[in-house]
């Protein structure tokens, strides 16, 4: 038998070959410190996917993340093996401070960013707390990705996400100053400004692609885990989905500006939203493709190592 003194002093005695059904007799009392936590992690989160629009797509990342734990039931590992008191405890004692000094900035001052990104690192450690001291560390490593997967829709403070929209959108007036010398319109770059003949096209953070940069990597982290097995392959179709979301706004871009050049700024007003939905669509369809390629990539080469790794034993 092993003993492991549990979160918020329970206690958990765990056969060592014990399966994790839910339906076993006090499982469901274990199961408490995580809805609490899971629970202010969500209230947390909710008020900045209710308010801000750049996080609406957060509700979305809650299901994906939900079907993604679902997912992994089954093949949950069937060992309960819990760390000891000490070892499991280690994350919560991180985890506390934490906690304590991103609520008390949120209500004595302002809810801000980076109070909501303490507060998931807060809460993601006491879940991996609550999950060691219950089932050990194969089960937490068998549903880390899930959990790493729900700070996609984690507000990131300024200091992170103004220069990579900063960066986005320098990139995209680049290659659109470049495309439209190409095309024969006259093009100048002023900061973020593209100054054509008869008028001037901004490109603000709509433009610069970082809604449809977020849609990339919610989709292709979500994708790439359910269809492909290796590592490399995931992380270069994670790479393959951030330069769709940079293509598809900088042809959005271009679009616009060849829009104000030949019928005038005021143009812009009828095309801008379905030029938002059209990258959405694009990038959506990319990611899809990319998808089916990876995969069968991914077949091919390990059709072709097994026959070599054969011929070797």
């Amino acid at each position: 038998m092993i003993q492991a003194r549990g979160l918020f002093g329970m206690n958990a005695r765990a056969d060592a070959g014990n399966s994790l059904d839910p339906r076993s007799g006090s499982t469901w009392v274990w199961w408490i410190p995580a809805a609490v936590v899971s629970g202010w992690w969500l209230r947390d989160l909710s008020h900045y996917w209710n308010s801000n629009v750049e996080y609406r797509f957060g509700w979305i990342v809650l299901m994906l993340a939900a079907y993604l734990v679902w997912e992994r039931w089954p093949t949950r590992p069937t060992r309960v093996e819990p760390v000891s008191s000490g070892q499991g405890l280690l994350p919560a004692v991180a985890a506390l401070p934490l906690l304590l000094v991103a609520e008390l900035y949120k209500n004595a001052i302002a809810r801000v960013p980076w109070t909501s990104l303490a507060v998931s690192i807060a809460c993601a450690l006491f879940l991996t707390a609550w999950m060691w001291l219950r089932y050990g560390r194969a089960t937490w490593r068998h549903f880390l990705f899930p959990m790493m997967f729900f700070f996609v829709a984690v507000p990131m403070p300024d200091i992170v996400i103004s220069p990579t929209i900063q960066g986005l959108r320098s990139l995209v007036t680049v290659f659109n100053i470049e495309a439209l010398k190409l095309l024969g319109i006259p093009a100048q770059q002023q900061g973020n400004l593209i100054r054509l003949p008869g008028c001037v096209v901004g490109v603000d953070e709509g433009c610069s692609g970082i809604r449809s940069l977020q849609s990339s990597v919610m989709a292709a982290l979500f994708i790439g885990d359910l269809t492909l097995r290796r590592p490399g392959w995931k992380v270069v179709f994670l790479l393959a989905g951030v330069g769709l979301a940079v293509v598809g706004n900088f042809f959005r871009s271009l679009y616009l500006s060849i829009t104000a050049h030949y019928h005038g700024a005021e143009a812009l007003k009828q095309v801008h939203d379905s030029a938002g939905w059209s990258v959405l669509l694009f990038t959506a369809a990319g990611v899809a493709g990319l998808a089916w390629w990876a995969t069968r990539m991914e077949q091919h080469f390990l059709q072709q190592t097994r026959p070599s790794a054969a011929s070797r034993s």
